[in-house]
């Protein structure tokens, strides 16, 4: 294995990772089996959770696509060098 291989293994590992812990921290969109119940949603500090969400929704989006291009920057690599 070269160094580029572990390095980009490396960087895949870290970023999968956050991926993981993002979409882990946002609020669900749907109303799921709390809904079932006739539980109400809490307006106390919606504001902050819905900017939060735009937030973690957009670095997740951001860090998605830098995963796919180290993806295939490392597979192509492996492939010609």
């Amino acid at each position: 294995m070269q160094a580029f291989e572990i390095i980009g293994g490396i960087l895949l590992i870290l970023m999968a990772i956050a991926i993981i812990i993002m979409v882990l921290m946002q609020e669900g969109k749907g109303g799921g089996a709390a809904a079932l119940g006739g539980a109400q949603p809490q307006s106390y500090g919606k504001n902050r959770a819905k900017t939060l969400d735009v937030l973690l929704s957009k670095y997740t989006k951001v860090i998605g696509a830098v995963f796919l291009v180290v993806t295939f920057l490392v597979w192509i690599l492996s492939i010609y060098f």
